[in-house]
């Protein structure tokens, strides 16, 4: 019930879209200053962030594992990659148990889009390329 909560939370930024000296320091007491500098540099499609993602989400088994995960599924949702959504909805799907593969796969794609627009306010194209 926990991580439903929190991904809910983190997917859905919009809730805390007022307040974000809130969102950042509660984003690195729970899930650490490293995965959130690394997920923020995507947004300015910078992705020297990436190797860290990957390795939180490859060697731990918590709530950092998952962020990281919507994370990177988010970077290759904004990119186009569907091959590597689909890996990664399935690693998520995994760890969600009242949520369908298909809704995982939506949350992820909704979130690339997100990020996309975070890339065209900061003056990049939506993949990065």
């Amino acid at each position: 019930m926990k991580k439903s909560i929190l991904i809910t939370l983190l997917l859905s930024s919009t809730v805390l879209s007022g307040c974000n000296s809130i969102k950042k320091a509660a984003g690195n007491m729970v899930l650490g200053e490293d995965l959130i500098q690394a997920s923020e540099k995507l947004d300015v499609c910078d992705m020297s962030g990436l190797n860290t993602l990957e390795n939180i989400a490859k060697n731990e088994n918590n709530m950092r594992s998952s962020a990281a995960l919507i994370a990177l599924g988010a970077n290759y949702a904004a990119s186009g990659n569907t091959a590597k959504v689909n890996i990664i909805a399935k690693q998520l799907h995994a760890k969600l148990s009242n949520k369908t593969l298909n809704d995982v796969k939506k949350e992820i794609i909704d979130s690339g889009n997100t990020q996309q627009q975070n890339r065209i306010k900061n003056g990049f194209t939506g993949n990065c390329r």
